[in-house]
């Protein structure tokens, strides 16, 4: 079977002792250098309530601000200007509590694998990827044990909000319900039901593939909440207006495969964490299970980080937004050994359930760099956009995190009268606990187990 690889690395961000390029899956901000459209340069403002504050707006107007994405469910806006002092003169109109710089922030992975060769059309035996290469799925639905109860159903709604997802792909194109996309050059359905890469429709296709490979929840609705241009950047008010838009749409569970850091001591950080706070409670008070990937760069989370962001060092706890706020369950990832993979984040305070992600198996990675000693297979196998190949491998806690959407899903499938908490308990009661009794810094609660979790 012909191979092609797809390593996506970060294109910039602060730099962390130890940190080994390309072993990222989440965004960073980089708290310097700020993004520019055209000439000018791209901010952000958060407003004291979590609404649009019109005349604290109309003022940044005078300042020579223009308007480019809002998220008005949180009280934030993207704006640009050219005024150099325009920073300065945002600070001082009242009704703001934060405005900062804006910042690239874009969804990345340790590698993506597709097979070249494959296409939809030949040889559709049902199911037979599934049989041979997902392993992950197996594991998580106790070997399919878990379908004998219910493989879900479109009264359940699991959104995706990531690069977008392919709508014309076979395996998905039954159970994907609607799309819609933010950014701010965003171009209606032409955007909504394609993906800007490959991310999102992998992630989707973990939660519900049907077809000849299977996700956790073969016959959950699904929805798409593209939030990247066709370069594959986001923009931060954008993916906050996906959240509370998914909440309002009825969306029951939401999964976050895409993040930053931050260290609340700076203030970009700071609005970056109020701001998706806000989205997360918003979202919460609608019922809506929040999901998320907490990132692929094996730090204790929450404890004391050494960086050096635009001039000068900085030390202090490093956070990840979205999993450390407190609504968003938090997932790091296993490998096929049942062991945390060796680019997992994890913390005591972190880490609320564990899920397959994959890596290159137990020989990797070695001192040597021996690329001879991976293993492809124990990788995760899902979908692709057709035109990129239609399958692939990929690996990291973005793929983690789908399979625990998609048991909150099932969950609620299969109690439909369960509230968001109830549904989260019943994953973390239920979860099999892969080192001992207790919470674990590594797994949490411990792997999730979609049949326990519907029969117990």
């Amino acid at each position: 079977m012909k191979k092609s690889l797809f390593a996506w690395t970060l294109v910039g961000g602060i730099t962390l002792s130890g940190l080994v390029a390309g072993h990222q899956a989440h965004a960073w901000n980089d708290g310097g250098d700020p993004m520019e459209t055209g000439d000018d340069q791209e901010y952000l403002v958060l407003f004291n309530s979590g609404k649009i504050n019109e005349a604290a707006l109309d003022e940044l107007y005078e300042a020579g601000a223009e308007l480019l994405y809002e998220a008005p469910e949180v009280g934030l806006v993207s704006l640009t200007a050219e005024d150099e002092a325009f920073l300065e003169a945002a600070r001082d109109v009242q009704g703001i509590t934060a405005v900062s710089r804006s910042f690239e922030i874009e969804t990345n992975d340790l590698m993506f694998e597709k097979d070249e060769d494959l296409f939809p059309a030949e040889n559709s035996e049902e199911a037979d990827l599934f049989e041979q290469y997902q392993w992950d799925i197996k594991r998580v639905t106790g070997d399919t044990a878990a379908w004998d109860i219910t493989k879900g159903s479109h009264d359940v709604v699991v959104g995706v909000i990531d690069t977008g997802v392919d709508f014309t792909h076979p395996d998905l194109e039954d159970n994907l319900l609607w799309g819609k996309a933010f950014h701010p050059d965003a171009n209606g359905e032409e955007d909504a039901y394609r993906d800007s890469g490959m991310h999102g429709t992998h992630v989707a296709g973990s939660i519900a593939a049907n077809g000849r490979s299977l996700g956790v929840g073969p016959e959950l609705g699904l929805a798409s909440y593209r939030v990247t241009n066709d370069q594959g950047r986001m923009n931060w008010a954008g993916i906050l207006d996906a959240i509370t838009t998914a909440a309002d749409d009825g969306v029951d569970v939401a999964n976050l495969s895409l993040g930053t850091y931050t260290f609340i001591n700076q203030e970009q950080d700071r609005l970056l964490r109020l701001s998706s706070m806000r989205a997360v409670q918003y979202a919460n008070q609608k019922g809506m299970i929040i999901v998320g990937a907490n990132g692929n760069n094996a730090f204790d989370l929450g404890k004391p980080v050494t960086t050096e962001p635009g001039e000068g060092k900085i030390r202090g706890p490093l956070f990840d937004t979205f999993t450390d706020i407190p609504g968003v369950i938090s997932v790091s990832a296993t490998s096929d050994r049942d062991t945390l993979t060796y680019y997992s984040n994890y913390g005591f305070r972190n880490v609320d359930l564990a899920a397959p992600g994959g890596d290159f198996g137990p020989e990797w990675p070695n001192e040597d760099g021996d690329t001879s000693l991976q293993q492809p297979e124990s990788r995760a196998y899902s979908t692709i956009p057709v035109e990129r190949g239609s399958y692939g491998w990929a690996m990291g806690t973005s793929m983690a995190a789908p399979k625990v959407a998609a048991v909150a899903a099932l969950v609620k499938s299969e109690n439909p009268g369960f509230s968001r908490a109830r549904v989260v308990n019943r994953l973390q009661q239920t979860a099999e606990k892969l080192d001992g009794g207790g919470h674990s810094e590594y797994f949490g609660h411990g792997l999730v187990d979609a049949e326990a979790a519907l029969t117990r």
